[in-house]
């Protein structure tokens, strides 16, 4: 199968470029990819989709089904997205020159890879890449500040890794539901 990122992907990969540009970074690191997942469940899908866009139903549909992943893997381990995006905002914020607005910002060798693991993870699942996938491959990647703002939130990481490897590959029929689940 030929990998194909999903419309809400690309909608992440937007935020991103968003957030690094905001606290000047000369390039899209994992912690804005994380940052942008944090930003999608805030944002008012419908107004974000042209009206005269001849595929607006089948991408709306998508990116409302793609982002209620996210609120519910957020919610499942008790994150709350927008106090956890504010405060990893202000870590990564730095002293930097901001980079061209006219060019696009580039991702970093470290970003490169958690799409690739995004795109292996869909691959295995015979999907399209989607933004649960872009989160498992974040989260399967070590990040001791992402990880210590998560702690301070009181959330535990491997909290947030099982809610994502729950919506990641939901129960087969015939298993038994696990404790805690949706």
């Amino acid at each position: 199968m030929k990998i194909r990122h999903s419309h809400s992907l690309i909608l992440i990969w937007r935020l991103a470029e968003a957030e690094a540009r905001q606290i000047k970074a000369a390039t899209i690191e994992p912690n804005h990819l994380f940052l942008g997942l944090c930003k999608a469940v805030d944002l008012d899908l419908p107004a974000l989709v042209r009206k005269d866009s001849p595929d607006r139903d089948e991408v709306l549909e998508e990116l409302l089904r793609e982002v209620r992943r996210l609120r519910t893997i957020f919610r499942s381990a008790g994150l709350d997205a927008r106090v956890f995006r504010r405060a990893l905002r202000q870590k990564c914020a730095g002293d930097r020159v901001a980079p061209s607005e006219s060019s696009p910002l580039h991702r970093s060798k470290s970003a490169k890879q958690a799409f690739a693991e995004a795109e292996h993870l869909a691959e295995v699942g015979n999907s399209v890449v989607y933004p649960v996938h872009l989160l498992s491959a974040l989260l399967s990647m070590e990040d001791e500040l992402r990880d210590d703002l998560l702690d301070q939130s009181g959330v535990k990481p491997a909290r947030l890794r099982k809610a994502t490897k729950n919506e990641l590959m939901p129960p087969r029929a015939g298993d038994k539901p696990s404790a805690g689940r949706n």
